[in-house]
């Protein structure tokens, strides 16, 4: 329930504080002084799109404050538990400071919050009926929405919109695949084609390393075999390096004898010769190599068709294994792909099937709605002074995979007996239409479970008798509950108990709304002034106690 509403620099208000109780409160005023300025603050500090130019001119900032108490809504008392908010014996208060540039700040029990989390908590307190509501019944969303609302169909809602989601994406992204089907074909004919090239030349791990090293050998060999004898005569001769390292190892080895420090030096020639009798052994094997022109021709033959591959493919030579793998890889790939698209279209036929689940469940709690709905709204309409008239929900089909299920929604509309019936927004008048947006709005409110329900200008269009039994029908809403009703007709007022008076003062250079909870005898006055007349008169005044005592004489 709403307990305190504080408004501070919203367009003409200044500062402002009102408390409220149980059951119907009214507000009313002349045109122009701002009745629905309460209205538009509740719904900026239940998260709704500021109108920064709603800020007072003069100031840099609005401050706006709603205090509530949520002792007996489990459904508020759990969100802010959930969200680590502390609550004292039910108090939660909601405050929104907004400057001029449409930045805001927002707080639960003077914790700091996203706007988000004031519109989540919002849809748990308060039910906002807006004086345009009837010109947009006759939007097939909104007939929607509104069934939706009755048959509480949220939670299926919610999977069904997930669903239509994913099978969206599964059949967008199916349909890529299936047009890349053809193109892949083709080109895993080439690669194929280029894989058999490979096979056919079958280029092996570490083999062009190999044969440039056995090439470098055969074509040089008269160049190996000279300088190989050459060398071997160096090491080898009579007066050679081996016979001249004997002899200085023998000196050195004599002059140790003498002095130690010598060893050090013969054992390093002793050391030298040994590697020169390595590399001689070595040598000796390599001598007689032999040109071999076979193997030369055999050598520069594979050679050439290693390249040749290799420069087909822009790679090296040495690279020709890790370019015959990546075609390979490419090639599987496609066969993958393949692989996809079936179990693509699996995994679209069990979203498929599951939203068709989805869907029908939606149908039935909508058709089940419809079979109550229909007859309620009639009877309120018919009401409302719309005699002979009836009203009819009727389900459309949808294209398929929708993310509202398997149907439309259209309201259809009888204006008078024996008529046929038409779609809403096609036969009824502007009056007709405020009448029927208000039969639908108690209707969905009687079954609402939020403790407050505001109605904004909701009876426009409409006067007289009409207008009586709209005050009817808001007081009656108003029983065990809390309900608003910004109204500008002395027969819906009347039936308020509690009334708030908007008027506007100015001055030379200021103007200001001023918001008033009326005494029995104000507000006498103010019903009055709202029956209208040049000068009030003592019938007037008579037939304003009147109507206030009709309308709370059960």
């Amino acid at each position: 329930m709403l307990v305190e509403l504080t408004i501070e620099n919203l367009a003409i208000i200044d500062n402002l504080s009102l408390e409220f109780d149980q059951g119907l409160s009214v507000i009313s005023g002349e045109t122009g002084a701002g009745k629905s300025i309460t209205v538009d603050a509740l719904s900026y500090i239940l998260g709704g799109k500021v109108d920064h130019n709603m800020i007072s001119h003069d100031k840099t900032q609005c401050n706006l404050v709603a205090h509530f108490d949520v002792s007996n809504i489990p459904k508020a008392r759990t969100w802010l538990k959930e969200q680590s908010i502390e609550s004292t014996e039910g108090e939660c208060i909601i405050r929104r400071v907004i400057n001029k540039e449409g930045r805001s700040k927002n707080y639960i029990n003077g914790q700091s919050m996203p706007l988000h989390a004031l519109k989540s908590l919002g849809e748990m307190l308060i039910d906002i009926h807006g004086q345009h509501a009837h010109q947009s019944l006759v939007k097939d969303t909104h007939q929607r929405e509104l069934l939706d609302q009755y048959a509480d169909t949220e939670t299926n809602l919610q999977e069904i919109a997930r669903l239509a989601k994913e099978i969206k994406q599964r059949t967008e992204q199916l349909e890529r695949l299936k047009n890349q089907d053809d193109s892949m074909r083709e080109r895993v004919e080439f690669l194929n084609f280029q894989l058999q090239e490979f096979k056919n030349i079958a280029p092996k791990e570490g083999e062009w390393a190999h044969i440039v090293e056995q090439h470098n050998e055969v074509s040089h060999a008269e160049e190996f075999q000279e300088g190989i004898s050459l060398s071997l005569g160096y090491l080898d001769d009579e007066r050679g390096v081996l016979t001249l390292l004997n002899k200085v190892s023998a000196q050195l080895s004599a002059l140790a004898k003498l002095d130690q420090k010598f060893q050090t030096y013969a054992d390093m020639i002793n050391e030298a010769e040994i590697l020169c009798s390595e590399v001689t052994n070595d040598l000796n094997r390599l001598d007689g190599i032999e040109v071999d022109e076979k193997t030369i021709v055999r050598l520069e033959s594979r050679m050439r068709e290693l390249n040749d591959l290799a420069r087909k493919h822009r790679v090296e030579p040495e690279d020709l294994l890790k370019k015959q793998a990546e075609i390979e890889a490419e090639i599987n790939s496609q066969f993958l792909s393949e692989d996809a698209i079936i179990d693509l279209e699996n995994e679209l036929k069990a979203e498929q099937d599951k939203w068709q689940a989805v869907a029908h469940r939606i149908t039935q709690l909508r058709i089940n709605a419809i079979e109550s709905l229909n007859p309620e709204i009639t009877a309120a309409m018919q009401g409302l002074s719309m005699v002979g008239g009836a009203f009819d929900i009727r389900l459309l089909p949808e294209k398929p995979y929708s993310s509202h299920g398997q149907e439309r929604v259209e309201f259809y509309v009888r204006s008078n007996p024996g008529m046929p019936f038409y779609p809403l927004g096609k036969v009824a008048s502007g009056g007709e239409l405020a009448r029927i947006s208000l039969a639908i709005s108690v209707i969905l409110s009687m079954k609402s479970s939020l403790p407050t329900l505001i109605f904004d200008e909701v009876d426009t269009g409409v006067g007289g008798a009409v207008a009586e039994i709209i005050g009817k029908h808001l007081q009656e809403l108003s029983k065990g509950r809390q309900v608003f009703c910004v109204t500008h007709l002395p027969q819906v007022a009347s039936f308020g108990h509690h009334h708030f008076a908007v008027s506007k003062s100015k001055s030379k250079d200021h103007t200001e709304t001023e918001i008033k909870k009326l005494s029995n005898d104000e507000r006498i006055h103010e019903i009055a002034r709202m029956l209208g007349g040049v000068k009030l008169t003592e019938a007037t005044f008579n037939h304003a106690r009147e109507m206030l005592s009709a309308s709370h004489s059960e």
